[in-house]
């Protein structure tokens, strides 16, 4: 009977004339309760004449597996599959045709992961689940952020615009009160402590090393165009007596004359960068006071800065200053309101649902939500969970470093020294978390912050809190190690940023976040060939990401090393490869390099572990599509939600293109859309 029931599964589904309902009730007298429904979902689980289960590896890598997660993955596999849809010809189509069909509503698989962790954290915050609640019990941070959460959720609709609110509570909080001759650059500085949108000035904490940063100024680079909407304009009218399409040209004006300034061709005398220390700067003979304008940093006399272009930024605070400060006042107004606009969690609808509320949460207080998510759930798999992930990227780091050895790219030994000392300083950090903190880290990132009982006030403090704090980073009277340790995001970042790993290059290390640890991604449940397709792959195309033609030049400390990347980039085989994944363009060719050799270097992990069954490798192949599954039909509007990749679509095609096993797996004829006779790799 094992024999028929094996058989079955090997029939191909169009021409099955056996009716399912018979079969399963041939199983259900054959097989206990449990079995039954296992065996149930396994029939209809995908399509059977694209495996041969007895090939199919299903071991466990973990203490205690569930089939059950596995068979239900391949179900979602099959949901989203078009099998009329030719592999060979277009990959994305026929693993991700029907994809939209279930998230009609979401552009990315992406952001589906992100809306699933928002979920999970909402049922923390209600309650319906009160087990959850019983994790947090006197739990400071708990409380202080459903104490904002109720807030929120609370807040009833306004019927006075949500723009004039929010002002009248910065004013409230002493920030950009009208008077006859305001400054402008007080005005800036109060905006600095809200936001990081740089549009005259910009100033950015970098990495100095591994436990201290530096403060880095500059002109803005390449800062929005003003566009000034009706409900903004209502604002804005209270403090100017100039029509809409007067104020708009004012602004047009300036920023075009800003920007004159700032891209005007440097005399021959024009400084260079310069990094000093804040004494040495404020001994400098310039004509900008310092003092006054870093006054929201707190730096100390030996805190190590770097100037860019200081002729230039001298040019610029000449010409402000000359300006109208009536009108820099009204812009600067313009530049944080329109900010809060063009967030895409805002709350201008006057619409506050419980969902919302922990979404914006999730930007607002990213740190402390994913403490919560840590919590209550990642924390009861993470010992065994993280094991399994290090394996994985052990395993992916020795493949590269027998790549390295075989050096196809002929490189010399000097340069095969330095790629394998990057790779042996690449590190993980598996949940975004910082490294070797206590709960006292926690309460003490949130001891400032009070929560009143008017919402747009607990987000303008919020939004304080959160800059004040990154601010202070420059300053080498704050501890800075923990936060280098992980990525902090800006409260107005798209979700995208914060919902897939990345990779860092000031300390060579990759970052595995809360919504990635998840189905359809991972699980340590997976049976190898989808542990593989995905996590192998996922880690695959981060590391590679140390050797892309842009982070390549940065050594395992984060610090630049111009000669051994000189001598890397002059190779001819080096070039040559470059040249071959340009031969079809792209803006990314960072991604381009990490998607091609990362799934390869996955592939040749799994090879050498696990026996590459043709089975074996479609699981692979598919699970690796789940990834690029989504609804963007074109590059504009895949654009607005992830602005550092080519369409999903371009990148799965493309990627499986290049890897000879995807061609023989699937049978692709030589002249085959993802079958071209010129393969392309850099390692």
């Amino acid at each position: 009977m094992e024999t028929k029931v094996m058989m079955y599964l090997k029939t191909n589904l169009k021409t099955l004339k056996i009716s399912v309902t018979v079969l399963l009730l041939f199983v259900l007298v054959r097989k206990d309760t449990r079995c039954w429904a296992q065996t149930s979902i396994a029939d209809v689980v995908i399509l059977n004449d694209l495996l041969n289960w007895e090939h199919v590896n299903r071991t466990c890598l973990a203490r205690d597996c569930d089939e059950h997660v596995n068979l239900r993955q391949l179900q979602q596999i099959n949901t989203y599959m078009n099998d009329e849809a030719e592999p060979c010809e277009d990959f994305h189509k026929y693993a991700c045709e029907h994809w939209k069909r279930e998230h009609p509503n979401e552009m990315t698989m992406a952001a589906v992961a992100y809306k699933k962790i928002t979920k999970k954290l909402l049922e923390i915050f209600e309650d319906s689940k009160p087990e959850l609640k019983a994790e947090l019990q006197n739990n400071a941070i708990y409380e202080k952020l459903n104490d904002y959460y109720k807030v929120c959720k609370e807040t009833e609709q306004q019927n006075s615009s949500i723009l004039w609110l929010y002002f009248n509570e910065l004013n409230e909080m002493g920030f950009l009160r009208h008077s006859e001759n305001p400054r402008w650059l007080q005005t800036y500085k109060e905006l600095q402590l809200l936001m990081d949108n740089p549009y005259f000035w910009q100033f950015n904490i970098n990495e100095l090393s591994k436990s201290r940063y530096f403060l880095n100024i500059d002109v803005a680079q390449n800062p929005t165009k003003a566009n000034i909407s009706i409900d903004l304009y209502q604002v804005l009218k209270n403090f100017s007596s100039l029509s809409f399409e007067e104020l708009q040209t004012k602004f047009l004006t300036l920023e075009n004359e800003v920007s004159q300034i700032i891209n005007g061709v440097c005399p021959s005398d024009c400084s260079l960068p310069e990094t000093l220390t804040y004494e040495e700067l404020l001994q400098k003979q310039t004509s900008i006071n310092w003092q006054d304008v870093l006054s929201n940093f707190k730096l100390h006399s030996k805190d190590k800065l770097k100037i860019n272009t200081i002729d230039t930024l001298e040019n610029l605070f000449a010409y402000l200053s000359r300006q109208d400060s009536h009108l820099l006042y009204v812009y600067n107004l313009f530049k944080f309101l329109s900010h809060l606009e063009a967030d895409k969690v805002n709350f201008l609808d006057n619409q506050h649902s419980p969902y919302k509320c922990v979404h914006h949460m999730r930007k607002v207080f990213d740190l402390p939500m994913n403490y919560l998510y840590e919590k209550v759930f990642y924390s009861k798999i993470r010992t065994e969970s993280d094991q399994l992930i290090k394996n994985v990227f052990e395993e992916l780091k020795q493949t590269f470093a027998e790549i390295v050895e075989e050096n196809q790219l002929k490189f010399a030994d000097r340069n095969k020294k330095y790629l394998m000392s990057k790779l042996n300083g690449v590190s993980l950090n598996i949940g975004n978390l910082p490294a070797n903190v206590s709960d006292d880290f926690y309460q003490n990132y949130l001891q400032d912050y009070q929560v009143t009982k008017n919402f747009y006030l607990n987000h303008l403090l919020a939004l304080k809190h959160y800059y004040t704090q990154q601010l202070s980073l420059a300053s080498s009277s704050k501890d800075s190690t923990p936060w280098i340790s992980f990525q902090n995001y800006d409260p107005f970042v798209l979700d995208s940023a914060t919902s897939t790993a990345g990779y860092y290059y000031a300390t060579a290390a990759i970052t595995l976040p809360f919504s990635y640890l998840q189905v359809p991604f991972y699980t340590p449940q997976f049976w190898p060939p989808l542990l593989y397709g995905d996590l192998a792959t996922t880690l695959g195309h981060e590391l590679i990401h140390a050797f892309d033609p842009t982070f390549l030049i940065f050594d395992s400390e984060g610090k630049l090393s111009n000669l051994d990347f000189e001598l890397i980039s002059k190779s001819w085989h080096y070039n040559n490869a470059i040249n071959c994944l340009l031969r079809i363009p792209t803006q990314f060719l960072e991604e381009r390099v990490a998607d091609v050799s990362g799934s390869r270097l996955a592939l040749l992990t799994f090879k050498r572990k696990y026996l590459f069954s043709p089975s074996n490798a479609k699981l692979f192949f598919l699970q690796y599509a789940q990834f690029f599954c989504g609804t963007a039909e074109n590059f504009a509007a895949f654009n607005k939600e992830d602005t550092s990749h080519d369409m999903d679509s371009v990148r799965l095609n493309y990627a499986m293109s290049n890897l000879l096993e995807f061609a023989e797996t699937f049978g692709c004829r030589s002249d085959a859309s993802m079958n071209p006779r010129t393969k392309c790799q850099l390692w």
